[in-house]
Order: structure tokens, then sequence, then C-alpha cells
């Protein structure tokens, strides 16, 4: 059983070029004078609210913290399978791929894996856009041509309208963006390997532009990667509503409502699980501890925590994170 109970996460904050504000309704300190792009919650520098490392928390005891499924999703390393942002973007995002697991571990000598992800769509402007694989048409050939020769790709992508509380799913090799008034949870693998195509051609204050990666994201681009939002699957509860957003081997996502005073109990054998509330507040319980999660802060649990409670003190929704033991949803 375990011994700490939930831990209460404190987000990295880092200030993006295509950042802005409203990360500030999550009691973040998001300005115009500093927009902040990302509050990174789950890397493995991130910190407990008592100043303890996640990363520290579970490189004694792999098998302990993590579970076979943990350890399974990062095949074998020690470190938190599941890396959970909020993503606020005023403007549009470079268009990027990540690389698969094999690929990430070549460059890295096996120190790193690749990156699959997935978005749930928090908010979204009117007329705002996902950039999703490429349009119809469009070729792997097309795709080098127009990166190579600096004109940019972002006229070869595929549009999707954004709207609020869908779900996208995007595997590794998948080409995409984040587009302009667009805020999203994301869920990933724990892996920082991003591989600029396209930044629109934009300049940083100094008037600098940011570095491409043409090469390394046209080997692992897929084109035949081209996914659409996914609608939630229902499933009986006895308290609030839940809905299962989205299942892959590296990871599971669901999303909770409740009314106030009402509790549901989650549980993730062998895995860690994560706890982000995106509406109200609740009190998240196990191993006789108990900590309030208030807006935009998440929980943790390790993978030897005991049945863990979740108990709205106000009207709440909650995204909750775990890595499964099987999956319903694969989009390949």
């Amino acid at each position: 059983m375990g011994t700490q109970g939930p831990l209460l996460l404190k987000p990295r904050l880092d200030t993006k070029i295509w950042g802005g504000t409203r990360l500030a309704q999550f009691g973040f300190d998001a300005t115009a004078d500093d927009p902040i792009g990302e509050a990174v919650i789950t890397a493995p520098e991130a910190t407990t609210q008592d100043g303890q490392r996640l990363g520290d928390n579970v490189a004694g005891t792999p098998e302990q913290t993590l579970g076979s499924r943990g350890l399974a999703a990062t095949g074998g390393r020690p470190f938190f399978p599941l890396l959970a942002k909020l993503i606020d973007a005023k403007n549009d995002l470079s268009i990027q791929v990540h690389p698969d697991d094999h690929y990430a571990a070549k460059i890295s000598d096996g120190q790193s894996l690749g990156k699959t992800e997935a978005w749930w769509v928090i908010a979204a402007r009117p007329g705002s856009s996902l950039y999703l694989g490429l349009r119809d048409g469009a070729s792997h050939a097309d795709l080098a041509a127009t990166s190579r020769s600096g004109t940019g790709c972002g006229h070869l992508m595929r549009r999707v309208p954004a709207q609020p509380n869908t779900l996208v799913f995007l595997p590794a090799g998948t080409i995409h963006a984040l587009g302009a008034g667009v805020m999203v949870y994301e869920i990933q693998q724990p892996s920082a390997i991003t591989y600029r195509l396209d930044d629109w051609n934009r300049r940083d204050s100094s008037g600098q532009t940011r570095d491409l990666h043409i090469e390394d994201g046209l080997a692992v681009a897929d084109v035949s990667s081209r996914p659409d939002p996914l609608p939630p699957i229902e499933f009986p509860t006895a308290h609030g509503r839940r809905q299962r957003l989205v299942s892959c081997p590296y990871f599971a996502l669901e999303r909770i409502a409740l009314v106030a005073g009402d509790e549901v109990v989650v549980s993730a054998p062998d895995s860690p699980q994560i706890i982000t509330v995106l509406h109200g507040a609740v009190h998240v319980t196990a191993d006789d501890r108990g900590i309030g999660v208030p807006l935009g802060q998440t929980a943790a649990l390790l993978a030897d925590a005991s049945a863990t409670t979740v108990r709205a003190t106000a009207p709440a929704v909650v995204l909750r994170a775990w890595v499964p033991k099987s999956y319903e949803r694969c989009t390949r």
C-alpha cells in the first residue's frame, strides 16, 4: 500500500512567443507583458507543493511508484510516464511533428521516448482552427519541396474547426499545430522532442527566427495521419458524469463532472494517475491522506496509492489521466 497519498503539484510556467494571458483564469500569473504559453504539470523536474521533485519521488523505487504499466509505457525507464500541460495559443504554434519511440531512441542513445499526444480543447475563439495533417492531395514530396525551399508548408495543412470539449488524438508522426485562439489540456508521452517544419516566418523581439528541423521532421512525418476529433464514450456511474475521452498504450484520459458533495472512487492499479481541475474544486483522498485541489491545479497519485476518492467541494470538472491495462480506442 502507498504511504504518500496524493501529491499536489506546482506547475512550471513557460513563456512562449505564441503564448497569451488566458491561463490566468486557472490562477497562474500570465500577463500581456509576460505571456505564458504552457503550464507544464508533470515534467520530471516538476515539484510538489512541499518542494519535492516529482522525478525524485519515482526514481528510487520505480517498481513500486510507477508499477508495471507505468514502466511498460516508458520502456523500463524510471521516470513519470505521463506528461500533462495546459496550453494557451494566442497565436498559431509552429507546424511540427514528433518521432515515435524507435526514432527517438536512435537519436538519443536510448535516453528518450517518442511523443504520441492528445488534446482536450478547453476553449476556442470563434473561427479558430486546428492543423491536423496534410490536406487532400498533398504528398510527402510536396511537404519536402516546400519545407526545403523555405516558403513554408502552412498552405499544405488541413484545417479543422476547433470546438471546445472535443478530443484530438495525435499519434507520433502526425504533422500538426494548434491554431491561434485555442486553449487545450495536453496529455503526452514524457518526451521533449519536437521537429518544427514551419514557424510562419515568425521573429522574436530581437528579430531572430526560431530553428527549424526540416530533415528530421521529414524523416518521421506520416502524411497518412489525418486525425479528426473523437466523440467521448459515456459509461455508467452512480454519481456525476464520466466520459472516456481517449485510450492508447501510453495514456488514457477521462472527464469527470460532479455536483458539490458528490464523490467517485478511481483506481489505476500498477500505474500512476493525475487529476487536474478544470472547473470548481475537489478534495482527493488516498492512503488516509487528503488534499484540496483548487481550480487549475493537479494531484498526482503514484502506482502504490490505495483506492482514491475524488469529492467535489464545489461543482467541478476534472480530467483524470493514467496508463491503461488495455485500451478501448486507438485511431491507428
